[in-house]
């Protein structure tokens, strides 16, 4: 899922803005049924990786986040009296095939976030995504949303410190531009990242066209 600023616009500019962008992630998984399995918010961006119970679940959660960031972020009437607008429509989804592709999408988030955040103050930049705690860099707190792995990252090691280690190594090591193509692509169109199979089943379930949007490969597991 992203949250685009509308052009020009930068909501979450400022620490302040971000640190309480993460407070309202937190706090929406009381009142919605949402598994996230990462995050990133940056200045004009939010990329989330969640499972929902319900498309509904999903609806209510992103909405209430863009209408507390909008409020938060008010300006003055521009042109025409209109109000100024703060995100650019309503947010962008797509559906992640289960598996090494969802640990994939993990990655490109995680990667993203260390991209666009890398030069600031690091105590403030690990609550800013789920990055610290996937590469066992931050221990889960109360200050962070919670966190749910997939059973991908499981896999990736049969200890805590062995999955860290495992995922930290492949942010640091794998090419992941084929991944982001995909990825983005696919939020752009509104349709699904995964392999040929799992394309041609949803493609046959909704009447869609799905299979343009597979680029790149699932990332491999490391030992």
């Amino acid at each position: 899922m992203r949250l685009q600023a509308a052009v020009g616009r930068t909501p979450l500019a400022s620490a302040a803005q971000r640190d309480r962008f993460v407070q309202w992630l937190r706090r929406g998984q009381d009142g919605e049924a949402v598994r996230l399995h990462a995050y990133a918010v940056l200045p004009q961006t939010v990329l989330l990786l969640l499972t929902p119970q319900t498309a509904a679940d999903l609806s209510r959660y992103v909405q209430a986040l863009a209408r507390q960031a909008s409020r938060a972020s008010a300006t003055p009437a521009v042109h025409d009296g209109a109000p100024a607008t703060v995100w650019a429509g309503r947010f962008q989804s797509a559906l992640v095939q289960p598996g090494n592709w969802v640990l994939a999408a993990m990655q490109w988030i995680d990667r993203t976030a260390a991209e666009h955040l890398g030069e600031t103050d690091a105590a403030h930049a690990a609550l800013w995504s789920s990055r610290a705690v996937h590469c066992g860099e931050a221990a889960p707190s109360g200050a962070r949303p919670a966190l749910a792995a997939p059973d991908a990252y499981w896999q990736l090691g049969n200890t805590p410190f062995a999955r860290e280690a495992a995922y930290r190594a492949q942010l640091q090591q794998a090419d992941l531009s084929h991944d982001a193509a995909a990825f983005d692509a696919a939020l752009r169109s509104g349709s699904a990242v995964g392999d040929a199979d799992f394309l041609r089943q949803l493609q046959d379930e909704s009447g869609r066209r799905m299979l343009q949007a597979r680029r790149g490969r699932p990332r491999t597991k490391v030992a």
